[in-house]
């Protein structure tokens, strides 16, 4: 019995501690998630260069202190993966390339883009060639093109409103508007070629390249947790702290005295990332989320990567608070009630006869071991005769 104890015991603590081993990618990626949730716009108010106003406030020089060359190339990527069809998105395609008539426009395919991806990134492909969506590899090319030519990237579903090149983003770094609830969004990334973000977003490919869910998967977080705007925007705070911790990124500025983004030191402004606000500073105007017109473009919220997990995830996000508060009460319910139920059952067993064994249960002593029944003994045939 000490025995079955014991090893019931040693499997008990082995399993769950053999289970989180096995898990310890996937906790690490959610400690990223908290992490993200809880400080990104602590971050955002204690460094506002961080943000790219447009249209710039009229205190500001409108970005004239960014220099006078692009530093952006003048080419616009379009991912055309799989089932999707140029064809459903031409009028948003036109849009911009009407508003960019010198600029040059590639449209990635599934061969080109693989073939792109096997000379350029080789240590990816197999990642890249194994992801179950093409959402992922669409991801990830975004993060390759831009990191090899450099440009601007949009989502197939946005319309374009303003001429980039008219504007100071062009001679930005690294501009990509905000996320709900937080972080950033790559539905639209402009970048200078080889910047040292888009590297470390690369070089974390193989490494989130991990399965979610169990028995079945959950496409929806698999895409958001392996290329997806959550892996982007974790990347990215990563990066962003480094940058404060080289003072790259000072914390000087303030929301009511934003600074016009300067190339000061033209290594380390070359470095930066921003993230569109409008004048006051607030991300949601600029966010491409659902259906939407902001200052630079119209988003049409196809979403059409979105699978059955979808609805669920978002509402997640957008009442994570809620779900908090409840989740522990309900963590709290489920054991009261698990509890109630293995002491009745406790009840209905010994009101059986039945007794606990140490973690097993057996009849009572009195019905283990039921009296023997003795026969009843021969009586004398004397006393059974009648006296004279």
């Amino acid at each position: 019995m000490r025995l079955r104890s014991g090893l019931i015991l040693a499997v008990g603590v082995l399993l769950p501690l053999a289970l989180l081993f096995h898990l310890r990618g996937h906790i690490y990626q959610l400690g990223e998630v908290a992490v993200t949730y809880s400080t990104f716009y602590e971050l955002i108010r204690n460094h506002a260069d961080l943000l790219y106003r447009y249209p710039a406030p009229a205190s500001s020089p409108d970005g004239d202190e960014t220099g006078d060359q692009p530093a952006v190339p003048r080419i616009l990527h379009s991912v055309v993966l799989g089932n999707a069809s140029r064809d459903d998105y031409v009028d948003a395609l036109d849009s911009c390339t009407t508003l960019h008539p010198d600029w040059e426009h590639i449209v990635w395919t599934d061969e080109s883009a693989t073939a792109f991806i096997g000379e350029h990134y080789p240590d990816i492909l197999p990642h890249y060639q194994g992801y179950a969506q093409h959402i992922q590899r669409a991801n990830v090319l975004r993060y390759a093109v831009l990191h090899h030519h450099g440009g601007v990237y949009l989502d197939l579903d946005v319309w374009c409103r303003v001429a980039l090149d008219a504007t100071p983003i062009v001679r930005l770094p690294f501009v990509s508007p905000g996320a709900h609830p937080a972080g950033v969004n790559n539905a639209f990334i402009s970048s200078r070629p080889g910047h040292p973000l888009l590297g470390a977003i690369l070089a974390a490919v193989p490494s989130h390249d991990r399965s979610w869910g169990l028995p079945m998967r959950i496409p929806y977080v698999e895409n958001m947790m392996s290329t997806g705007c959550m892996y982007y925007t974790n990347v990215w705070m990563s990066y962003v702290r480094g940058l404060v911790k080289q003072h790259v990124l000072p914390s000087s500025a303030t929301p009511d005295h934003p600074p016009a983004p300067s190339a000061g030191n033209s290594s380390s402004f070359a470095n930066r990332v921003f993230v569109l606000a409008d004048t006051d500073g607030q991300l949601g105007p600029q966010m491409l989320r659902g259906k939407v017109t902001t200052p630079l473009f119209t988003h049409g919220g196809a979403s059409s990567w979105h699978s059955w997990d979808a609805a669920l995830v978002l509402s997640l996000s957008r009442h994570y608070v809620l779900y908090a508060l409840v989740a522990p009460v309900v963590v709290v319910a489920l054991s009261l009630a698990a509890c109630s139920l293995v002491r009745r059952r406790r009840l209905r067993l010994r009101h059986r006869g039945w007794t606990a064994v140490g973690s097993w249960w057996s009849p009572a002593e009195d019905d283990a071991h039921p009296a023997a029944v003795v026969a009843d003994e021969p009586v004398a045939d004397e006393a059974l005769s009648d006296k004279d």
